[in-house]
């Protein structure tokens, strides 16, 4: 990981808006207060969950937490008995993109109602609306997550991307970076990248304070990266360079067959994750939208269709499976191994976190987190272990443990309160009852209902 101390994303919000936040901090006496009474506390930092106990928030903090909590007598007092409070949840790789286009007017309501309080969106297909809509919601003007973004890709011309804007060298690389640095929260390395570009970008993001994580390729090495100074690592075993040789112009069937028959026992792959973990790399294994490239995958949300516009609806109708039969078997084998892999980076003592890349819209923001956590379950986590690298362990890999992550006196007041014990069973993170941002309450169910039949193609919704 970079050693260089790195820039805090908020340090960006305008002036008025931070002098707010320090006023919510100071937490005055003419603050409206709220108390969560008698529930039981995830509190993010990996601590067993603890029941009856108090949370108070004011000014859009948490003022206190704890069993023997004094309730101030004209507090708004909220019963919560027989729900979870824990810390609002974190997508590390949360794009507000599908289809070739924008979704700013379904997506950021739909992460909300799922308890998904903070989204980190690694490249953006609209780099300039993204920040409009990044500081629409810090000011208060649109409900949603907070969003970080890493603005525009970087990648090589030409890009195997067709709309991502390449760079033909490591000047160019270096120009395009001060363009856009004063304006990013990260910064999103794509798969032709080569070393010598590779370098010359991370240099600069760490002079600037930014992290830089990436969807790896062929043109540079997995360690070589890491050795280099990049933060984290997109779509885990799939984009290794070193143990998967894969090609962007190979069959996607054949791609999978090739991570099917990985050895995880393999030098090679032993080799990866001593770098990762070494290099105090993070890795999000975007587990979810990979099944839902199988014929066969169950989309996290029963009525997802419902939040799709009727053209949209029509086209996916129209379009064939990815995959046939084969194919469908060597993902799901590939699959198998990345689950094998994540549980290995975890259990050497490495950053797992938690990311959707939701550019497939049956992965419904909010509740494609949730089937996240239960892949993480599903790869070897406990329940507690997949809640802390969505709250503690996500906000710790964006430099923003100081500020929230964790249920604590003085963090932001973003919170998500469940039904039941999540501890015990993972799903029941999708019950989500009640939301808070900066001491806001929002109703999931209200949030969905505002999304419902916003999800569509290239000029039926948003610009």
């Amino acid at each position: 990981m970079n050693s260089q101390p790195k820039r805090n994303p908020l340090s960006m919000l305008g002036t008025g808006v931070l002098a707010l936040i320090f006023a919510s901090c100071a937490g005055g006496d003419t603050d409206p207060v709220i108390a969560l009474v008698g529930g039981t506390v995830i509190d993010g930092t990996g601590a067993p969950p603890r029941e009856g106990e108090t949370v108070l928030i004011r000014g859009g903090r948490i003022l206190e937490v704890g069993p023997d909590v004094r309730v101030p007598p004209r507090a708004e007092v909220i019963d919560v008995a027989g729900m979870t409070v824990l810390p609002g949840l974190i997508d590390m790789h949360g794009h507000m993109y599908a289809m070739g286009s924008n979704q700013f007017d379904a997506y950021p309501a739909l992460f909300l109602a799922g308890g998904v309080t903070t989204v980190f969106s690694p490249g953006d297909f609209d780099p300039e609306g993204m920040i409009a809509l990044r500081d629409q919601i810090a000011a208060g003007e649109v409900m949603g997550p907070r969003i970080l973004t890493a603005g525009p890709y970087f990648d090589a011309d030409p890009s195997v991307v067709s709309w991502i804007e390449g760079v033909g060298s490591a000047e160019a690389v270096r120009a395009k970076f001060d363009r856009w640095k004063d304006r990013i929260d990260a910064v999103k390395v794509y798969t032709s990248l080569t070393e010598e570009m590779l370098a010359e970008l991370v240099a600069g993001a760490d002079a600037a304070g930014l992290r830089v994580t990436g969807h790896l390729g062929g043109a540079t090495a997995t360690a070589r990266a890491i050795e280099l100074g990049i933060d984290g690592l997109e779509h885990g075993i799939f984009a290794i360079a070193e143990i998967v040789d894969t090609s962007p112009n190979e069959p996607i069937a054949d791609q999978y067959c090739t991570v099917a028959g990985l050895d995880l026992n393999s030098s090679g792959v032993e080799a990866a994750i001593d770098a990762i973990v070494d290099g105090g790399v993070w890795v999000t294994p975007t587990i979810v939208t990979i099944q839902s490239i199988h014929p066969e995958f169950e989309p996290p949300s029963s009525d997802w269709r419902e939040y799709l516009t009727e053209g949209l609806r029509r086209a996916l109708s129209e379009i064939p499976p990815y995959l046939d039969g084969d194919g469908a078997a060597c993902l799901e084998r590939a699959l198998e191994k990345q689950l094998d892999f994540v549980r290995r980076v975890h259990e050497r003592g490495g950053l797992v976190v938690t990311g959707t890349d939701p550019v497939a819209p049956a992965i419904t923001p909010g509740y494609g987190l949730h089937a996240e956590l239960a892949n993480l379950v599903r790869a070897g986590f406990t329940p507690l272990e997949a809640i802390t690298a969505a709250t503690r362990d996500a906000a710790g890999a964006l430099g923003l443990d100081g500020e929230f992550g964790t249920l604590e006196a003085g963090k932001e007041a973003d919170l998500v309160i469940v039904e039941g014990d999540p501890t015990t069973d993972i799903t029941r993170m999708g019950d989500t009852v009640w939301v808070f941002t900066d001491g806001v309450r929002h109703d999931p169910s209200a949030l969905r209902e505002s999304a419902r039949g916003k999800i569509g193609l290239p000029g039926e919704n948003s610009p």
